[in-house]
């Protein structure tokens, strides 16, 4: 599986309605790991990047993990995309947060490269149609009224 950056109106679910982000095709010298977003279409996805050095992360996991509780049913899917190079690093950091939560690992970074991600966490907000609508860089806990209205937006959209 291969993720493009492409035209601003393809879709990360069919490559064909709105949205920023295509699988499949080739992408020279490049192996990503494993992450098939197509599983979720029509779900709201909440694609997370995080390392197991970032203090701000400890901070966004148990928001997280709120978010998949309230809005799982409601057909959110969070996926935490991890970027250490040690995956027992990233494995001891979900002990210690309690985090049961879909993790990819991406040691080499090429999800992360992929995505832009430049700061950690790094999460974004993909609607029901494959867009990528929302992009969060860090995490704010005071800004969490705003990000909840900007997912209870997306979980409206059918």
């Amino acid at each position: 599986m291969v993720l493009k950056f492409r035209f601003p109106r393809l879709s990360i679910w069919t490559g064909l309605a709105a949205g920023a982000i295509v699988f499949g095709g080739a992408f020279p010298a490049m192996a990503a790991p494993a992450l098939d977003l197509s599983a979720y279409k029509g779900k709201v996805v909440y694609l997370d990047f995080w390392a197991s050095w970032c203090h701000p992360c400890e901070q966004s996991f148990p928001y997280m993990e709120d978010l998949k509780a309230r809005y799982g049913k409601d057909g959110l899917v969070i996926v935490a995309v991890n970027v250490d190079h040690s995956r027992d690093r990233a494995d001891a950091f979900l002990r210690r947060v309690g985090s049961d939560l879909d993790v990819v690992y991406d040691s080499d970074g090429k999800l992360a490269q992929r995505f832009k991600v430049s700061d950690m966490p790094t999460s974004l907000l993909i609607g029901r149609d494959g867009r990528v609508r929302f992009t969060h860089k860090g995490f704010h806990p005071e800004q969490a009224d705003a990000y909840n209205d900007q997912l209870s937006e997306l979980l409206d959209e059918k």
